[in-house]
């Protein structure tokens, strides 16, 4: 039985598959198995991998999406833990070495995540801890464990699967991926696995997450060029979540003031659109919720900017 099962799954990425396997193969750490998963290619990445067959599991199946071809993965795997790498990224040689002695060193742990570093379409390079604002609780530290995981993941969304590794246990406890959920199956995963023990995070950034110019709208692109429907996929997500039964007080206050921030935001949308009374109705359900001064000054300004418009149209 390896250590790690690693899974990568795939779609028409031909072009840049080689060299996220590559990475894989190349880590310092070996006691590894790579499972590749083709989730209904129509390109030539069956024939690009063809040299690495002897070395990675290669698995072919109809188009299905990536949280189904996740699963396949998962479900064909026999490592203790699990790694997950997008085919267009790729990690530091000793990524996983360094991963290994994170969780050998803190044995409780059950899910662990390092930092990356997020190269733009415009070239320029920024620490993903930084972008969603775990980074300053480290405190100068190069190690943290939250004292409450699953609070701590759902607020500082988004994270990387690239870079996370995660107990087979734990993710049999927490349930596979989503399949339903085209936007944030991460988060919802991730999120229900640091309900399963501790979580652990390393400051040093040691996967390289790419976005590329692609004729596959990625999930980071659906989410910037349709995001109405992306907070309202968020606020499902939620939901999803609050419904889990072992949640204790705190954690349920947390994701209530998730999906009140995040009714706000879909209010912004609306009034910035032009739809007045839809943004009141967004910013008086997220008051109800969670009695915020910025949801009522935001439903307030929309009872001002309806008066401002009525105006205009008499002048």
């Amino acid at each position: 039985m390896p250590k790690v099962s690693v899974i990568v799954p795939t779609y028409n990425r031909g072009e840049f598959i080689t060299k996220a396997v590559a990475s894989v193969l190349s880590q310092s750490f070996k006691d590894l198995e790579v499972i590749v998963v083709d989730d209904g290619s129509t390109d030539d990445t069956r024939q690009i991998l063809e040299p690495y067959r002897s070395k990675i599991c290669y698995i072919y199946q109809a188009n299905a999406g990536v949280s189904a071809a996740r699963n396949k993965g998962i479900q064909s795997a026999t490592g203790e833990w699990l790694a997950f790498l997008d085919s267009d990224d790729e990690w530091t040689r000793d990524y996983l070495s360094k991963q290994i002695q994170g969780v050998e060193a803190t044995p409780a742990v059950c899910i662990q995540t390092t930092d990356c570093r997020f190269i733009g379409l415009d070239g320029q390079t920024s620490s993903y801890f930084k972008m969603n604002g775990a980074l300053a609780d480290f405190n100068g530290q190069d190690y943290l464990m939250p004292p409450d995981p699953f609070s701590f993941v759902v607020k500082h969304a988004p994270w990387q699967l690239g870079s996370t590794l995660i107990r087979f246990d734990a993710i049999n406890k927490a349930g596979l991926f989503d399949t339903s959920l085209r936007i944030s199956e991460d988060l919802d995963l991730m999120a229900r696995a640091a309900l399963q023990g501790p979580f652990g995070m390393i400051r040093e950034a040691l996967v390289n997450i790419h976005r590329r110019e692609e004729t596959i709208e990625c999930l980071t692109l659906q989410a910037k060029n349709h995001p109405l429907q992306a907070r309202e996929s968020d606020e499902r997500l939620y939901q999803k979540l609050a419904r889990i039964e072992t949640l204790n007080s705190k954690q349920r206050r947390t994701l209530i003031a998730l999906i009140s921030a995040n009714r706000r935001a879909m209010g912004n949308l609306l009034l910035k659109n032009g739809k007045i009374t839809e943004a009141r109705d967004c910013y008086k359900r997220a008051f109800s919720m969670d009695h915020s001064v910025k949801s009522l000054g935001r439903y307030l300004l929309s009872w001002l900017r309806a008066g401002s418009n009525t105006a205009a149209g008499i002048l």
